[in-house]
């Protein structure tokens, strides 16, 4: 009789924890606001127009997850005010740099260009700025630690 009260108390724990965790949208949707990219950048100046998606890192199919904080990565593509990127250029250190776009972003770059990676101060997030001089458009890039 124990085994099976045990048993049923586990089975229930398992299921209350399983129905904890949201499922994974199958694709991430992409936003316009520009105000939650703004707040996580804003050492870059006035964002102008924005195009983001944020995802949850480190969790794999078929995994049940207890309920606690995630870490999250923000990628936007972005249209900055003229002398923004050069302000950006000219305060951080920056080096040649590919970004990582995620699908639904990518069709937003403007391709065959040369960009630069910027390594922005961290805060609790880690924030990369990929830019391209003389251009307005950015792709902005933070991860919770």
């Amino acid at each position: 009789m124990r085994t099976m009260g045990k048993t049923w108390g586990i089975t229930a724990a398992v299921v209350l924890i399983a129905a904890c965790a949201p499922a994974r949208p199958e694709e991430m949707a992409v936003r316009t606001d520009p105000a939650p990219v703004a707040e996580d950048f804003p050492d870059v100046g006035e964002i102008v127009e924005a195009s983001w998606v944020e995802e949850r890192m480190g969790t794999s199919e078929g995994r049940i997850e207890a309920p606690g904080p995630s870490d999250l990565r923000l990628s936007a593509v972005v249209k900055l005010r003229p002398a923004a990127v050069s302000k950006v250029i000219s305060d951080l250190k920056c080096g040649a740099g590919v970004p990582e776009v995620p699908k639904q972003l990518k069709g937003l770059l403007t391709p065959g260009v040369a960009w630069l990676s910027c390594e922005l101060p961290t805060t609790t997030k880690s924030r990369t700025a990929f830019v391209v001089d003389g251009s307005e458009q950015a792709f902005l890039r933070s991860t919770t630690m």
